[in-house]
């Protein structure tokens, strides 16, 4: 494990939680009582919180994705606020966390981060065309973002980089009953390498037949 030397790699990632409304992580000791952590200033600030809050403060930051953020604030977790950065362009690399589809919400929440600028709310995220839709997941199908299976195929690319095939092929199974994708076969085909390569690699003679009736 440590001859990767990957604790000197620049730029940094940086982490970035997508969480529907107070349901963001808190973290705490396990001898605290809860009384004091709920009262705790702060508590009820986050990362995507706070976003909003430099969203509606600073104007340059209305072109800003969730994900470009570290690129031009510094994440203070002592305070929990995003400070803006001296010089731009030279700081982290942000990376939302990924969201299974079957966390419905928080799935589509997700989507609208990576393709809405500047946001300053959650309603401000749910809002298409001045009426603010009442899920996240109709506010990305009135912005365009649900069409042609667009956004499954970019889940299952993305989960693709850093996830073994067997997690990939529940990943594909959960899309297939729970988001009823129009084209499931064209989803099966382009994604069927990176399903399949540990099979492959046990079977490097065997030949995936794929049959659909």
């Amino acid at each position: 494990m440590y001859d990767f030397d990957i604790s000197k790699n620049y730029p940094s990632v940086q982490q970035l939680q997508p969480h529907l409304s107070d349901m963001h992580m808190v973290s705490f000791h396990n001898r605290q009582k809860i009384e004091h952590i709920v009262n705790k200033p702060g508590t009820d600030e986050s990362m995507l919180t706070t976003y909003f809050k430099a969203n509606r403060v600073h104007e340059f930051a209305r072109n800003i994705l969730y994900h470009d953020s570290p690129e031009f604030f510094t994440w203070q977790s002592d305070g929990k606020f995003w400070r803006p950065r001296e010089r731009a362009n030279i700081g982290q690399v942000g990376r939302i966390v990924s969201a299974h589809p079957a966390e419905a919400e928080c799935y589509y929440l997700r989507i609208l981060l990576n393709h809405v600028a500047g946001a300053t709310s959650y309603e401000d995220l749910r809002t298409v065309h001045g009426v603010i839709q009442p899920s996240f997941c109709e506010a990305a199908e009135k912005r365009g973002l649900m069409e042609e299976d667009n956004s499954l195929d970019e889940s299952l690319s993305e989960a693709a980089t850093y996830q073994m095939p067997s997690s990939l092929r529940r990943l594909f199974a959960t899309i297939s009953v729970f988001c009823e994708p129009s084209d499931v076969f064209t989803l099966w085909k382009k994604h069927l390498d990176a399903m399949s390569e540990d099979y492959r690699r046990s079977n490097p003679s065997d030949v995936i037949v794929s049959r659909w009736s």
